[in-house]
């Protein structure tokens, strides 16, 4: 068979509401859906009938890119989900390095769908700290030594930017979380204004506001998305918002005008 067409799509940070209608589109046309079971479970409303489903767990996404590859080469139309944006610490990257290793002959057409990451979702809920510059940062040492992470972290933490932290800590990977609170703490001021933003667009939904003096990492799980103010965010009214340019990076340096919150505002 002529090969088929692989579409890496990203489905957003939860439910559908946060997911684009070109992800729901592959999805729901594409002929065998593969996916880690809880990104599959994520798009049920759009499995039908006839539609081969590949389910897979933690720890094989190589195994899940070679699979979807295979069956797209095949001559498949192949939908394989990734959460928020599968270029964002997805599985687009891993996917098409291998698929690189490939004869040209061989190689399917794949299409990478853009979806909302798991930090913009974060960020929409506590108002707008990422408008000015900002970094996502994983501190997952799965797939990376500690030591690269751990490096990174340091250079970003006295950079003033914007941090949203992905799979912060779990119930086993306790030190690295609290290696990057001291490395946070030792760069920027207690006042650091910190989001956890636990379940977004999932049921449970809850976000904290705090601050980096007194950030509670029992209160951080994989399921968190830490966001860590950069020195041109402030709280307007009940939001956490950046405004790129703003004085000297002071985040008093607010004019008192731009405090007040806009009629009718929700705290998130």
């Amino acid at each position: 068979m002529s090969p088929g067409t692989l579409h890496i799509v990203g489905l957003g940070p939860g439910g559908a509401d946060h997911r684009t209608p070109a992800a729901a589109r592959a999805v729901a046309e594409a002929e065998v859906v593969v996916g880690y079971t809880t990104y599959v479970d994520a798009v049920a409303d759009l499995l039908r009938a006839g539609q081969r489903v590949v389910r897979g767990v933690m720890g094989e996404e190589d195994r899940r890119a070679d699979e979807a590859l295979v069956l797209a080469a095949e001559g498949a139309r192949v939908a394989l989900v990734s959460s928020g944006d599968a270029g964002v610490h997805g599985m687009a990257a891993r996917t098409l390095a291998r698929a690189a290793e490939l004869e040209a002959h061989e190689r399917p057409v794949i299409v990478v769908v853009p979806g909302v990451s798991a930090a913009q979702a974060a960020a929409a809920l506590a108002g707008a700290p990422l408008t000015d510059d900002f970094a996502v940062v994983s501190l997952s040492d799965i797939h990376a030594p500690w030591s690269r992470v751990e490096r990174r972290l340091t250079a970003l933490a006295g950079s003033g930017l914007a941090l949203a932290l992905y799979n912060p800590r779990s119930s086993r990977r306790t030190e690295g979380f609290d290696r990057a609170v001291a490395i946070l703490r030792a760069a920027r001021p207690d006042d650091t204004p910190v989001v956890l933003a636990h379940d977004v667009a999932r049921p449970g939904e809850l976000v904290e506001r705090t601050t980096l003096a007194d950030l509670d990492p029992e209160r951080v799980t994989m399921r968190t998305v830490v966001l860590v103010a950069g020195d041109t965010a402030a709280a307007v009214g009940p939001w956490l918002v950046a405004l790129r340019g703003r004085g000297d990076g002071s985040r008093h340096a607010l004019p008192a005008a731009a405090l007040e919150a806009p009629a009718g505002g929700q705290s998130p």
